[in-house]
Protein backbone atom coordinates (compact mmCIF):
# COMPACT_ATOMS: atom_id res chain seq x y z
CA UNK A 1 0.00 0.00 0.00
CA UNK A 2 1.41 3.21 -0.87
CA UNK A 3 2.16 5.93 1.49
CA UNK A 4 -0.37 9.05 2.26
CA UNK A 5 0.40 12.49 1.14
CA UNK A 6 1.61 13.45 4.86
CA UNK A 7 4.22 10.63 4.73
CA UNK A 8 5.67 11.49 1.31
CA UNK A 9 5.71 15.21 2.65
CA UNK A 10 7.81 14.20 5.36
CA UNK A 11 10.38 12.23 3.63
CA UNK A 12 10.37 14.90 1.33
CA UNK A 13 11.11 17.44 4.23
CA UNK A 14 13.41 14.92 6.21
CA UNK A 15 15.55 14.81 2.75
CA UNK A 16 15.75 18.88 2.36
CA UNK A 17 16.62 19.05 6.23
CA UNK A 18 19.67 16.22 5.01
CA UNK A 19 20.62 18.49 1.94
CA UNK A 20 20.56 21.76 4.27
CA UNK A 21 17.78 23.55 1.95
CA UNK A 22 15.79 25.35 3.43
CA UNK A 23 14.16 26.50 6.19
CA UNK A 24 14.76 24.79 9.72
CA UNK A 25 12.05 22.48 9.06
CA UNK A 26 12.82 21.50 5.39
CA UNK A 27 10.05 23.48 4.40
CA UNK A 28 11.17 25.33 0.76
CA UNK A 29 9.13 28.58 0.36
CA UNK A 30 7.32 28.88 -2.48
CA UNK A 31 7.06 32.88 -3.14
CA UNK A 32 9.51 35.37 -1.65
CA UNK A 33 8.03 38.29 -1.04
CA UNK A 34 10.24 41.60 -2.63
CA UNK A 35 11.43 43.76 0.00
CA UNK A 36 10.12 47.51 0.01
CA UNK A 37 12.18 50.10 -1.22
CA UNK A 38 13.20 52.01 2.26
CA UNK A 39 13.99 56.12 1.41
CA UNK A 40 15.74 57.64 4.01
CA UNK A 41 14.65 61.80 5.13
CA UNK A 42 17.81 64.05 4.14
CA UNK A 43 16.41 66.19 7.43
CA UNK A 44 15.72 64.03 9.93
CA UNK A 45 17.24 60.53 8.64
CA UNK A 46 14.17 59.07 9.03
CA UNK A 47 13.53 55.71 6.95
CA UNK A 48 9.98 55.19 5.45
CA UNK A 49 8.94 52.69 3.13
CA UNK A 50 8.56 54.08 -0.67
CA UNK A 51 4.89 53.23 -1.87
CA UNK A 52 2.27 53.75 -4.77
CA UNK A 53 0.93 56.39 -3.23
CA UNK A 54 4.05 57.67 -0.99
CA UNK A 55 0.96 59.07 1.70
CA UNK A 56 3.26 58.22 5.11
CA UNK A 57 5.85 60.27 2.91
CA UNK A 58 4.26 63.44 2.22
CA UNK A 59 2.54 63.49 5.76
CA UNK A 60 6.28 62.75 7.68
CA UNK A 61 7.27 66.16 5.52
CA UNK A 62 4.13 68.00 5.85
CA UNK A 63 3.98 67.25 9.96
CA UNK A 64 7.62 67.07 10.83
CA UNK A 65 9.00 69.82 8.37
CA UNK A 66 6.67 71.72 7.27
CA UNK A 67 7.53 71.08 3.67
CA UNK A 68 4.57 70.60 1.35
CA UNK A 69 6.23 68.53 -1.25
CA UNK A 70 7.61 65.43 0.15
CA UNK A 71 10.44 65.31 -2.72
CA UNK A 72 12.66 67.58 -0.94
CA UNK A 73 12.78 65.29 1.95
CA UNK A 74 13.18 61.99 0.01
CA UNK A 75 14.94 62.80 -3.13
CA UNK A 76 14.34 60.02 -5.84
CA UNK A 77 10.76 58.80 -4.04
CA UNK A 78 8.38 60.24 -6.91
CA UNK A 79 10.47 57.69 -9.23
CA UNK A 80 10.38 55.05 -7.39
CA UNK A 81 6.69 55.77 -6.79
CA UNK A 82 6.19 55.63 -11.09
CA UNK A 83 8.55 52.04 -11.13
CA UNK A 84 6.13 50.52 -8.61
CA UNK A 85 2.44 51.84 -10.37
CA UNK A 86 4.39 50.89 -13.61
CA UNK A 87 5.10 47.26 -12.33
CA UNK A 88 1.04 47.08 -11.00
CA UNK A 89 -0.34 48.29 -14.67
CA UNK A 90 1.96 45.53 -16.52
CA UNK A 91 1.23 42.70 -15.24
CA UNK A 92 0.09 42.65 -11.15
CA UNK A 93 -3.27 42.37 -9.66
CA UNK A 94 -4.91 43.81 -12.74
CA UNK A 95 -6.89 41.35 -14.10
CA UNK A 96 -6.42 40.25 -17.76
CA UNK A 97 -8.39 38.08 -20.20
CA UNK A 98 -6.46 36.00 -22.95
CA UNK A 99 -5.80 38.66 -24.87
CA UNK A 100 -3.73 40.39 -22.21
CA UNK A 101 -6.15 43.79 -22.64
CA UNK A 102 -7.10 43.79 -19.30
CA UNK A 103 -10.17 44.01 -20.20
CA UNK A 104 -10.55 40.79 -17.45
CA UNK A 105 -14.68 40.11 -16.26
CA UNK A 106 -15.81 41.57 -12.95
CA UNK A 107 -16.47 39.96 -9.53
CA UNK A 108 -20.44 40.71 -10.91
CA UNK A 109 -19.64 39.50 -14.17
CA UNK A 110 -18.28 36.22 -13.14
CA UNK A 111 -21.06 35.74 -10.66
CA UNK A 112 -23.81 35.87 -13.75
CA UNK A 113 -21.97 33.90 -15.81
CA UNK A 114 -21.60 31.01 -12.88
CA UNK A 115 -25.36 31.14 -12.30
CA UNK A 116 -26.41 31.30 -15.92
CA UNK A 117 -23.95 27.92 -16.31
CA UNK A 118 -25.87 26.48 -12.96
CA UNK A 119 -29.40 27.46 -14.45
CA UNK A 120 -28.58 25.88 -18.08
CA UNK A 121 -27.28 22.35 -16.13
CA UNK A 122 -30.43 22.16 -13.98
CA UNK A 123 -33.13 23.27 -16.59
CA UNK A 124 -31.20 20.61 -18.54
CA UNK A 125 -31.58 17.84 -16.30
CA UNK A 126 -35.38 18.72 -15.51
CA UNK A 127 -38.34 17.61 -17.20
CA UNK A 128 -41.55 18.85 -17.93
CA UNK A 129 -43.76 16.63 -16.54
CA UNK A 130 -43.69 13.94 -13.41
CA UNK A 131 -42.42 10.81 -14.28
CA UNK A 132 -44.62 7.99 -13.90
CA UNK A 133 -43.74 4.74 -11.83
CA UNK A 134 -43.39 1.97 -14.32
CA UNK A 135 -45.12 -0.95 -12.30
CA UNK A 136 -46.55 -2.71 -15.82
CA UNK A 137 -49.67 -2.37 -17.02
Amino acid sequence: MPGSNKTERNRQLKQNRAAGIGDETGRIPVRVKEAGTMLTCVVCKAELKCTKSNTEMKNHAMGKHGKANYEECFVGAEKVAAELLAKVNKGGSISRGKDGSGQGLTKAEKKKKMNEGLDDMLSAGLSAGKKKKGKGK
